[in-house]
């Protein structure tokens, strides 16, 4: 991975499928993950070259200079939707209900449009879901993890969970196995 500067624009590629050479500007930009990657491939074969890392502050979502008032009232809308659904989600254990005394085993479900945290077949917490709603896995699970404490023996993403739970970022299910390990104990396939 490279982090972003100007640089990247000159700097020198050759691709390990094709053997095609050239700089960053002749290549081709793949994918723009969350706003925070981009992929660089070879213009020739799509193989991937590199990964760039860009730093917030060149993300044209932080600036305002030069946008229109259609553009500016969007960005407020925008705005207004993120809050929206932050207010929906978890973000302190005190929001979790008290469970029975014992070991607990946890699912993560999705039905329709929402997350689904299981104890069982009941509900404990709900909130909107997120595609590639992997950080957020990891956010929930350390917040159960702080209601819990060691009685809570896993997160566990069911079958229809999977697809809005990974996403296309093929790092994602890697990612739930290392956090499921770190926090539960779990050596998990997915």
């Amino acid at each position: 991975m490279t982090i972003y500067t100007e640089e990247w624009i000159k700097k020198e590629y050759t691709c390990s499928s094709c053997s095609w050479s050239g700089t960053g500007s002749d290549s081709a930009r793949g994918l723009l993950y969350r706003g925070k990657f981009v992929e660089l491939t070879c213009p020739t074969c799509s193989a991937s070259l590199d990964v760039l890392i860009l730093p917030a502050e060149k993300g044209c979502a932080h600036s305002l200079e030069g946008l229109s008032e259609e553009q500016l009232k969007a960005k407020a809308e925008a705005a207004e939707q993120e809050r929206q659904y932050r207010d929906k989600c978890l973000s302190s254990a005190d929001q979790l209900p008290i469970l029975a005394d014992g070991e607990i085993t946890l699912s993560w479900d999705m039905e329709e449009d929402q997350t689904l945290i299981r104890n069982g077949e009941t509900v404990i917490w709900s909130e909107p879901a997120v595609y590639e709603g992997f950080d957020r896995f990891e956010q929930i699970a350390l917040l159960l993890k702080e209601k819990y404490g060691t009685r809570l023996k896993d997160l566990a993403p069911t079958d229809r969970s999977k697809l809005f739970l990974y996403g296309d970022y093929e790092p994602s299910l890697a990612f739930i196995i290392k956090v499921r390990k770190e926090l539960f104990g779990v050596d998990a396939e997915s």
